[in-house]
C-alpha cells in the first residue's frame, strides 16, 4: 500500500507537540482477578521470532488484558502506547511513539524528541518515522517490545495509519511490534511481512476464552455451581460479556431480576449501536440461523447488498466470524452466540410475527437445500407443527437406521404434548427410542399412555413389540417372549401376510429367546426375520438380523455358519457406513477366533475393538472388547491380566447398565479366582451371578454359573456336593441347545464321578465330550478347565477314550502345569529401567516405544511401583497418580493403566502380594536410581577424599543423565527429583574439591561445570570452577564463570553473588587467584 507523503506545507506551523499524558505511555495495571492464559502466553513467546504481532478481535475479548499479563512476566522490556483520537495527527503520533520508547529507555531518543518539539523535522512523515526507527536501532541496546493498544482508533485516519505502516515496514532489529486492534488494520506492509514469515496474527478464535479459562474466571466469583455452565455457554468465549454477567449476578436470585436487562444494555452499547441500519437489519434477519451464507442473507433480507455488508462486518470484527470455505459451498458465517441470543429475544419481544415468519422462510430454504436438521429445528422454533410432523413421518425410518436416535428423539420431545397424543405413530417411535436408550421404565410409561387411546391393529402390534423389548432389557425374559407372541397373534388376525411388522416381531422375539437360552427357537425366529428383511431390501435390519443370528449360532457352537453371517452383516454395515455396528460385529468375530483357538488373532481383534470404540466414544463396545481380551488372557494362563480386564469390564458395564455383559464378565472373573485357588471369592461371585441369571430367566447364563459352582466345588475336593450341581448344569445346557456348555459340563461331571470312584459314568461322560467336540469341530473352550483336572484327562487318555483325542488334549494342556510365570518368562528375560533424563524401559535390550505404553501414566505407574519397592494398595497409588479422580472413576482408570503396563512389558511384571500391588520380585530388573543411591552409599563407606571414595563416586554419578523422570509431574516424582539432584550436586562438588586438592584442575572444572549445567545458580560450583580455571592460568574463563553466575542471579533472583564469590572474582581480576592455595 502507498500513502501520500506529508510535505512541510501540509503540516501545521511548527509547534511543540502536546505534553504526553503519562498514563497512555505505561501499561494498564494488571488486575488481581486476571486469568493467566498459558496457551496464549506461549504463542506470544513464540511470536517474538516475528517482527510484528497483531492481536485483532472485537471489544472485550481480552486483547489488552492478555498483553498486560504477558508483559508483567516477560523477560524483555515492554514499552506501551495506548492510542487515542489525538494520534490521528501524524506529528502527534510520532511524538507519542517516541515518548513510549523514552518511558522505557529514558536515555534514548533525546535529541530526536528535542528536534521534534522544536519543529525541526524532515519534510515528510515517512522520513520522520524512518529517523525514529534509526534512532531506536542506534540508541537502544536491548531487544524490546512496543505495544500499540487500540490501533482501531486510527481507522479513519489514513495519514496516521501510514505512519504505523512505515514503522511496520522498517521495524528495527531490536524492536518487536505488538498491535492490538478491534479491526484488521489497513496496513499494506502486513501482507508482505506475513508472506515473509515476519508477521504473526492472533484473531478472535484464538483470543476467545476456552471453557477452562471461563471456569477459572468464575472460580473467583460468587456464581453458583448450577449457573456456571449456562454462563460459560452464553458468553461463548467473550470475556467482557462474562465479566458483565458475573458483576451483575445475584447469589440469591442467580440470573433473574435485572441481570438480563443489564446484559442487554451492554450488548446494545458495545455492538448494536455501532452498526449501520443495513448491518443491523442483516444481523437481525440472520439471527434465526446459527450459521448462514450469502444466499440466506440475501433471501431473508431481500437485499442484494447483503454480501458487501457481510464482508464489512467480518472485516471489522463486529461479532461475525467468517468460517472456513466449504468445498464449493462458498463462504459461511457465524454470529456470536450472545449477540444472536439478544437479537432473537428482542425480535420475540417486539416483533414476534416477523420472527416466526423469518424462521419459516429459513426452514423453507434449508429444506430446498437438503439441510434437514436445520429445516426441522427452524420449523419447531416457528411452531409450524404440521410441517414438523410431515418431516418426521418422511424421515423417521431413515434417521433410525442411520443411528441418529438422539436427533429423532429430541425433535419428538420438542413437540407439544397434544400433538404427540394425536400422532400415535410418533409416540410409538419415541417409546421405541426410549427402549433403545436403555430407558426401560420411560418406554413402558409412554406405552401405557399410548394404550389409553384407540389404536389401529398395527399400532397395537408395535406397542406390544416395544413393550417386549423393554421387558427383555429389564431381564424379564418370559414376559418379553409372551409380549412378542401376543403381538404376532394380533398381526395374524388383522394384518396382511406380507406386512413388514412380522419381520420386526420375529426378530425381537428371537433376541428374547436367545437371551433366555432357548437357542434353537431363537435361531428359527431370527432366520425368518433375516429372510423377510432381505426380501424387502432393508439393508439396516437385514444386517442387524444377520449379526444377531451369528450370535445365536455362536452360542449353539456352529462357528462356521456364525462367521458367515457375521461377514454378511459386516459387508452391509460398511455399505451403510455405520462404524458402531461394524465394531459390534468385529467384536463378535473376535469371539469366533477365540473359540477356534486363534488366540493371537482374537487378541488383535479385541484390541482393535477397544481402540476404535474408544475413538468414537462408544463405551459399550469398548467394554465388550475388554471382556473379550480378558477371556483370551485367561486361556493363555495370564490370570493377573485377565482379572484386571474383567474387573474393568464389569465396572464399565455397570456404568452403562448392561446386564448381559455384567453376567459374562462376572463369570469370567469368578473362574479366574477359582483357577488361582481363591475359592471363597470365586464362589461368592458365582452364587451372586446365578441368582441374577435365575431372576432374569437367562437359562444359558444359569448353566454357566452352575458349571462354575460345580468346578469350584471340584477344586475344593467337595466331590459329592459338586455332582448334583453339575448334573443340573448338564440338563440346562441340553435344554438350551448350547453344545459347548454341554461338553464342558459333562467334562466337569466326569471329573466329579472319577473322584467319587464312579469310573464307568465318568468314562461315559468323557465319551460324550468327545462326540460333542466332533460335532463342533473345535475344543478351545475346554482347555482352561481341563488344566484343572489333568488327572481325569490323563485317565481318559490311558483308557483310549475317543481314540487319540484325550491323549492329544493331555499334551496340549501339559505345558501349563509348571505355572503361568515359568511358562511365560524366558530364561534370558532382563528389564532395564532408566529414570534419569527421559524415563525409558528396555526388555532384553529392546527399548519399549512410547506407543507401546499407550499412555504416559502406564509408564509412570511402573516407575512408581519400582521406586517404592513394596506392595501398595490401590488407594495409596491413587493418592500419588490420580489425586483428583473420584472413587467411582478410579477402578476403571487404575485397571486400564495396569493392563497397559503389563502388556507393554510382561503379563506378570506387576503382581498382587501383601494386600497390594508391586513389581514382581522374581524379575531381573536393573534400575538406575536404585543403583545410583546404592553406589553413593557404598562409596561413602570409604574415607572421604580417598582414592577408593573418588573412584566409587565418579563411577556412580555417570548414571545421572539428567533430572529424575523429567516427564512425570506427580508429587512423588518431584520429591525424588529433588533428592537425586541434591545427591548428584553434592557428590559432584565433593569430587571437584578433591580434584583441586590433588592438583587436577581440569577434572575439578569438569565436575563443577556438570553441577552448573544442572543448577546454574549454584555459587559453590561457580567458586570451584573459578578456582580451577585460575589454577590453570585461564583467568578469562574464571571471570566469565563469575559473570555468568552474576547475570543468572540478577535475572532469576534479583540478587548478586555472595561476598565470598565476589571476593574471589576480585582476586581473579587482580591476578592474585593464580597462586592462592585451595581452601
Amino acid at each position: 500500500m502507498t500513502w501520500p507523503a506529508v510535505s512541510r506545507q501540509d503540516l501545521p506551523p511548527p509547534r511543540r507537540p502536546r505534553r504526553q499524558f503519562l498514563p497512555k505511555l505505561v501499561p494498564p495495571r494488571r488486575r488481581a482477578d486476571t486469568v493467566r492464559r498459558d496457551r496464549l502466553h506461549a504463542l506470544l513467546d513464540e511470536a517474538l521470532e516475528y517482527d510484528v504481532t497483531l492481536l485483532t478481535a472485537p471489544a472485550g475479548y481480552g486483547k489488552s488484558t492478555l498483553a498486560v499479563d504477558w508483559a508483567s512476566g516477560a523477560a524483555l522490556t515492554v514499552a506501551w502506547l495506548s492510542l487515542d483520537e489525538q494520534d490521528a495527527d501524524p506529528l502527534v503520533l510520532v511524538a507519542d511513539l517516541a515518548g513510549s520508547v523514552r518511558q522505557a529507555f529514558p536515555d534514548a531518543l533525546g535529541e530526536f524528541v528535542q528536534r521534534l518539539e522544536a519543529g525541526g523535522v524532515p519534510a515528510g512523515a515517512g522520513a520522520l518515522v524512518s529517523e525514529l526507527a534509526a534512532g531506536i536501532q542506534q540508541e537502544v541496546d536491548d531487544l524490546f517490545v512496543l505495544v500499540l493498544d487500540d490501533l482501531h482508533v486510527l481507522d479513519e485516519s489514513p495519514e496516521a495509519l501510514a505512519v504505523i505502516d512505515t514503522l511496520v515496514r522498517s521495524v528495527p532489529m531490536n524492536l518487536r511490534l505488538m498491535l492490538l486492534s478491534r479491526t484488521w488494520p489497513a496496513l499494506g506492509s502486513l501482507a508482505r511481512l506475513t508472506a515473509q514469515r515476519r508477521a504473526y496474527a492472533l484473531g478472535a478464535r484464538e483470543l476467545m476464552f476456552t471453557p477452562d479459562e471461563s471456569a477459572r474466571f468464575l472460580d473467583q466469583s460468587r456464581v453458583g455451581s448450577d449457573d456456571r455452565a449456562d454462563l460459560i455457554r452464553r458468553a461463548d468465549g467473550w470475556a467482557a460479556a462474562l465479566a458483565v454477567m458475573v458483576d451483575n449476578y445475584d447469589p440469591e436470585r442467580g440470573t433473574r431480576g435485572d441481570f438480563e436487562f443489564i446484559l442487554g444494555q451492554f450488548i446494545d452499547q458495545e455492538v448494536l449501536e455501532r452498526l449501520t441500519p443495513l448491518q443491523m437489519e442483516l444481523l437481525t434477519a440472520c439471527s434465526v440461523l446459527p450459521t448462514f451464507d450469502l444466499e440466506f442473507a440475501q433471501s431473508l433480507t431481500r437485499n442484494q447488498q447483503a454480501g458487501a455488508a457481510l464482508h464489512e462486518l467480518a472485516q471489522t470484527n463486529r461479532f461475525l466470524t467468517r468460517l472456513s470455505d466449504g468445498a464449493g459451498e462458498g463462504e459461511w458465517y457465524r454470529m456470536h452466540a450472545l449477540v444472536r441470543e439478544h437479537l432473537l429475544a428482542r425480535l420475540d419481544r417486539e416483533q414476534r410475527p416477523r420472527l416466526q415468519e423469518l424462521r419459516r422462510q429459513a426452514a423453507a430454504i434449508c429444506g430446498r437445500r437438503g439441510m434437514l436438521v436445520e429445516a426441522v429445528n427452524l420449523s419447531i422454533d416457528a411452531g409450524d407443527w404440521a410441517e414438523v410432523v410431515r418431516e418426521l413421518y418422511d424421515t423417521r425410518e431413515a434417521l433410525y437406521q442411520r443411528g441418529e436416535w438422539r436427533t429423532l428423539a429430541g425433535w419428538i420431545d420438542r413437540l407439544p404434548e397434544g400433538v404427540v397424543d394425536e400422532e400415535i405413530d410418533l409416540g410409538l417411535v419415541r417409546a421405541r427410542l426410549a427402549a433403545k436408550f436403555g430407558q426401560r421404565q420411560e418406554c413402558l410409561a409412554r406405552l401405557d399412555r399410548i394404550e389409553t387411546h384407540p389404536l389401529e391393529p398395527e399400532q397395537r402390534v408395535r406397542a406390544l413389540l416395544y413393550r417386549g423389548v423393554a421387558y427383555r432389557d429389564m431381564g424379564r425374559l418370559p414376559d418379553a417372549v409372551e409380549s412378542c407372541r401376543h403381538a404376532r397373534q394380533i398381526a395374524l388376525e388383522n394384518l396382511d401376510d406380507d406386512h413388514p411388522v412380522y419381520a420386526e416381531v420375529d426378530f425381537e422375539e428371537g433376541v428374547a429367546l436367545a437371551r433366555a437360552g432357548q437357542l434353537p427357537a431363537a435361531r428359527t425366529r431370527i432366520e425368518s426375520a433375516a429372510f423377510r428383511f432381505e426380501e424387502r431390501h432393508d439393508q439396516y435390519n437385514s444386517a442387524e438380523s444377520r449379526n444377531t443370528l451369528g450370535n445365536v449360532l455362536f452360542e449353539m457352537g456352529d462357528l462356521a455358519i456364525a462367521m458367515s453371517d457375521y461377514t454378511t452383516a459386516q459387508r452391509r454395515w460398511r455399505l451403510l457406513a455405520d462404524p458402531q455396528a461394524q465394531i459390534a460385529t468385529m467384536n463378535n468375530m473376535g469371539n469366533v477366533q477365540h473359540m477356534l483357538g486363534e488366540l493371537e488373532t482374537a487378541r488383535d481383534t479385541f484390541e482393535a475393538v477397544v481402540e476404535r470404540a474408544s475413538r468414537i466414544g462408544h463405551h459399550r463396545y469398548e467394554a465388550y472388547g475388554k471382556e473379550g481380551l480378558a477371556s483370551v488372557e485367561r486361556d493363555l494362563g495370564r490370570l493377573e491380566n485377565a482379572i484386571t480386564l474383567y474387573t474393568v469390564a464389569i465396572h464399565e458395564a455397570q456404568e452403562i447398565d448392561d446386564p448381559k455383559l455384567i453376567l459374562a464378565a462376572t463369570f469370567g472373573l469368578a473362574m479366574c479366582y477359582r483357577e488361582r485357588g481363591e475359592f471363597p471369592r470365586a464362589r461368592t461371585l458365582l452364587e451372586h451371578g446365578l441368582r441374577s441369571a435365575e431372576q432374569a430367566g437367562a437359562l444359558l447364563h444359569q448353566t454357566r454359573f452352575r458349571m462354575g459352582l460345580g468346578a469350584t466345588l471340584l477344586a475344593e475336593q467337595a466331590f459329592t456336593e459338586a455332582t448334583p450341581v453339575l448334573e443340573q448344569a448338564v440338563a440346562e445346557a441340553e435344554e438350551s441347545g448350547a453344545l459347548r456348555e454341554q461338553a464342558l459340563a459333562r467334562m466337569l461331571l466326569a471329573a466329579a464321578c472319577f473322584q467319587a470312584r464312579r469310573r464307568q459314568p465318568a468314562l461315559e461322560h468323557l465319551e460324550k465330550v468327545h462326540e460333542l467336540t466332533l460335532v463342533l469341530g473345535y475344543d478351545q473352550f475346554l482347555l482352561a478347565d481341563a488344566r484343572q483336572i489333568t488327572e481325569v484327562i490323563e485317565y481318559a487318555a490311558a483308557r483310549r477314550v475317543g481314540g487319540e483325542y484325550f491323549r492329544t488334549l493331555a499334551v496340549r494342556i501339559r505345558p501349563s502345569e509348571a505355572g503361568e510365570h515359568d511358562a511365560e518368562l524366558p530364561a534370558a528375560f532382563r528389564i532395564r529401567a532408566e529414570a534419569f533424563g527421559a524415563p525409558r524401559v528396555s526388555v532384553d535390550g529392546r527399548l519399549i516405544a512410547d506407543m507401546e505404553w499407550r499412555s504416559e501414566r502406564s509408564k509412570e505407574l511402573f516407575f512408581y511401583l519400582l521406586h517404592r519397592g513394596r506392595p501398595l494398595r490401590k488407594e495409596e497409588i491413587a493418592v500419588e497418580l490420580w489425586p483428583d479422580v473420584t472413587p467411582k472413576q478410579l477402578n476403571s482408570q487404575f485397571h486400564t493403566t495396569l493392563y497397559r503396563l503389563r502388556k507393554a512389558i510382561h503379563p506378570q511384571v506387576v503382581v498382587q502380594a501383601g494386600g497390594g500391588y508391586q513389581v514382581n520380585p522374581d524379575f531381573d530388573i536393573w534400575y538406575d536410581a536404585a543403583e545410583f543411591e546404592k553406589g553413593i552409599q557404598q562409596a561413602e563407606e570409604n574415607p572421604p577424599g580417598s582414592e577408593d571414595w573418588a573412584n566409587g563416586v565418579s563411577n556412580v554419578i555417570q548414571l545421572y543423565h539428567g533430572s529424575f523422570a523429567s516427564g512425570f509431574e506427580s508429587d512423588w516424582a518431584d520429591a525424588a527429583r529433588q533428592k537425586y539432584e541434591a545427591m548428584f550436586l553434592s557428590s559432584s562438588l565433593a569430587l571437584a574439591s578433591a580434584a583441586l586438592r590433588r592438583g587436577d584442575a581440569a577434572e575439578a572444572a569438569r565436575m563443577a561445570e556438570a553441577v552448573l549445567a544442572a543448577d546454574p545458580l549454584n555459587e559453590d560450583a561457580t567458586y570451584r570452577v573459578m578456582q580451577a580455571y585460575a589454577h590453570r592460568g585461564s583467568l578469562d574463563l574464571a571471570a566469565r564463570a563469575y559473570r555468568r553466575l552474576h547475570d543468572a542471579m540478577r535475572d532469576g533472583l534479583g540478587e548478586a553473588p555472595s561476598k565470598r564469590v565476589k571476593a574471589l572474582y576480585d582476586r581473579v581480576l587482580s591476578g592474585e587467584a593464580l597462586d592462592e592455595p585451595i581452601d
